[in-house]
């Protein structure tokens, strides 16, 4: 069996892996400026045209980005796991 305090060590390198890789949240901007009184600033309005077709370079990206998130999640799978196999047989003692 494994130790209590190596299990939390593993969980917490798998959960110290995936908030490196998740994206940042975008922090809430301050309403108060350095002055002290409150501004607003005046949205912006922004039109997107879409031409109705599929776009592969966003899917190649996407596509990349699965596979480099599954490569980390291997990796630190591998990393994690006990590699020591049971002994069977005449080298067991």
């Amino acid at each position: 069996m494994r130790s209590t305090r190596k299990r939390i060590g593993e969980i917490t390198a798998v959960a110290l892996a995936l908030a490196a890789i998740a994206p940042a949240g975008a922090g809430a901007a301050s309403l108060q400026d350095v002055g002290g009184s409150a501004s607003l600033e005046t949205p912006v309005i922004v039109e997107a045209s879409s031409d109705g077709g599929f776009d592969w370079g966003d899917a190649g990206i996407g596509a990349a980005g699965g596979v480099g998130l599954s490569m980390i999640l291997v990796g630190s799978g591998l990393a994690l796991s006990d590699r020591r196999g049971r002994r069977t047989g005449a080298h067991a003692q």
